[in-house]
């Protein structure tokens, strides 16, 4: 092998060497990015150079694709738990149970004491009135319990609202880093960069919709959810949605009070199509449409059932059909086919309000002309025994077993903590499922060992390399004195 040839073979490994050392600086700069993609250089013969020597054939971006699609179908499955357990952390903490300071069931427990104060001593006006407070802050409870609901499901309607805007963003950005590949390819351009920005996009968005990635040929990708509704082929779908300033008791999807997700411009119906299921998108429509109206519903359902046994048939005799009892729908009388939304206008009777200058008629009656005697505390039993007594409830929503009202409140208090137990244990148990098909995919990336040995045998090539160049110089050098 002549010099020239020597110092050509020697020049080539020197350039190889370099590129190879900053591929691998890339990867331990990057080992901490989950966007990344490791990246391997792969060495061939340089056929252009007579006397052999060695060339970089390309620079390969490590991607396992069964790996990424678990990783992203275990985000979608996190997300939607995460929401599922702040919605059910936040119903057991609305609802209470008997021992949470300022729950309906304290509340109520409340209540019942009054009145068996009030018993003991029919003729004390302060007693009287205290019963009156206790009313009024069990209604109120209720009330509060109604608004706490509301905030919850406008919470889920605002969180629609984050995933389209997100999703729109993402697909869009996705769409343009299709072109930018494509095109970068074309030129024989490094386009590895631009698919590290494509997977991170792919993994955020994937926290609201599971989604399933095919790559092409061209190195574009098309876009599906788990489910197999498109979401970018070329062109990105367009989500839309209208959001509500504020989710009240009786507004629906049904009666159009509440927007559709729209893809578009065509509704979807979300849980009901089943295509975009699995991420948070779909577990905040289940919320805002289906579990936290049930919530609403039983919680009317026990504010009926309080209106309906202190009212016309309870205790109080002075009471006629279509008369207000104890308790009213915003001061008027309560009408069953008005149900929807009760909780959240329940209110004490007027007449028994604590500023009301007649609380003898907790005593003789709402309706009494006069008031009675002072010792008379038969109608205080009444009201008191109508709070424990075992009946049926007029609202399908308590079902069809009979309870008390500290019973209906007991059950609805042990069901939400229950449920939040449950979701919890869902969340934590995709936490830790997310985490192990995370490591996983961070098995096959960047591993930091390895990488600073590779770059120890590049340093290794490179001082052959150097050492020949030196050689060489010193042979010519040698020749030039002859």
């Amino acid at each position: 092998m002549s010099l020239s040839g020597a110092l050509s073979n020697a020049m080539s490994g020197l350039t190889a060497n370099a590129r190879g050392t900053t591929v691998i600086a890339a990867n331990i700069a990057n080992a901490l990015n989950e966007g990344y993609g490791r990246r391997s250089v792969t060495l061939a013969t340089d056929v252009n150079q007579t006397s052999g020597g060695v060339r970089v054939a390309q620079i390969t971006r490590q991607s396992d694709p069964i790996l990424a699609y678990q990783k992203r179908l275990a985000a979608a499955d996190l997300s939607a738990s995460s929401a599922f357990a702040a919605f059910d952390t936040g119903l057991e903490q609305i609802v209470g149970s008997i021992d949470t300071l300022g729950s309906i069931a304290a509340k109520l427990t409340r209540m019942e004491t009054a009145l068996m104060s009030a018993v003991t001593d029919p003729a004390s006006e302060t007693r009287l009135r205290d019963v009156s407070f206790a009313a009024e802050g069990f209604a109120s409870a209720l009330r509060e319990a109604s608004d706490g609901l509301g905030t919850l499901r406008t919470r889920a309607d605002q969180q629609i609202v984050t995933a389209v805007d997100q999703l729109n963003s993402g697909l869009s950005q996705l769409e343009k880093l299709n072109k930018q590949i494509m095109t970068a390819k074309h030129h024989g351009q490094d386009a590895h960069g631009l698919m590290d920005q494509r997977d991170t996009i792919l993994d955020t968005l994937s926290n609201y919709v599971p989604l399933h990635v095919v790559e092409r040929d061209s190195g574009v990708i098309a876009v599906f959810s788990a489910q197999g509704r498109t979401l970018l082929d070329q062109n990105a779908v367009r989500f839309s949605f209208d959001p509500a300033p504020t989710v009240l008791p009786h507004m629906n999807v049904s009666n159009g009070l509440l927007s559709r997700l729209q893809i578009n411009g065509q509704e979807i119906d979300i849980p009901g199509s089943g295509m975009m299921q699995g991420g948070a998108l779909a577990a905040q429509f289940e919320l805002r449409d289906t579990i936290a109206p049930q919530a609403q519903a039983r919680l009317d359902g026990i504010a009926r059932d309080a209106i309906e046994r202190f009212g016309p048939g309870g205790a109080d005799p002075t009471l006629g059909p279509g008369d207000a009892g104890v308790f009213t729908d915003s001061g008027l009388v309560f009408a069953a086919g008005n149900e929807t939304g009760i909780a959240s206008r329940i209110a004490l009777n007027t007449v028994l309000g604590s500023t009301n200058a007649e609380p003898w008629r907790w005593r003789d009656g709402i309706n009494a002309l006069v008031p009675g005697s002072v010792g008379q505390s038969d109608l205080l039993l009444g009201l008191h025994k109508q709070i424990l007594e075992t009946r049926p409830a007029g609202s399908l929503a308590l079902g069809a077993g009979g309870k008390s009202l500290v019973g209906h409140l007991q059950a609805f208090g042990s069901d939400a903590a229950a449920n939040r137990v449950r979701s919890v244990d869902a969340r934590d148990f995709a936490s830790s499922h997310f985490d192990s098909v995370r490591q996983s995919v961070a098995a096959g990336g960047v591993n930091t060992d390895q990488e600073l040995q590779n770059l120890i045998e590049l340093e290794k090539s490179y001082a052959a390399n150097a050492r020949v160049v030196q050689v060489v110089d010193d042979m010519l050098s040698e020749l030039l004195r002859i």
